[in-house]
């Protein structure tokens, strides 16, 4: 299986990953939404500190995806 190294940029933070070849675009479209999402947050002023910010993203994504089951 063919692996690429994937750079994705959140929040301002470079962090590199390795995928399947085939799965690059869908985690730069998952990283892209995950960015917008703690954007979102972080732009509110109600939430400080990147821990903080990841963490309510992470809540929030979870609660969207338990209410489509």
């Amino acid at each position: 299986m063919e692996m690429a190294q994937v750079s994705v940029r959140i929040l301002e933070k470079e962090y590199q990953f390795a995928c399947p070849a085939s799965e690059r675009n869908d985690l730069l479209n998952a990283a892209e939404f995950l960015n917008a999402k703690m954007r979102q947050i972080r732009d509110s002023g109600k939430v400080v500190g990147l821990d903080r910010i990841s963490v309510m993203a992470a809540l929030n994504l979870a609660n969207e995806l338990l209410k489509t089951r």
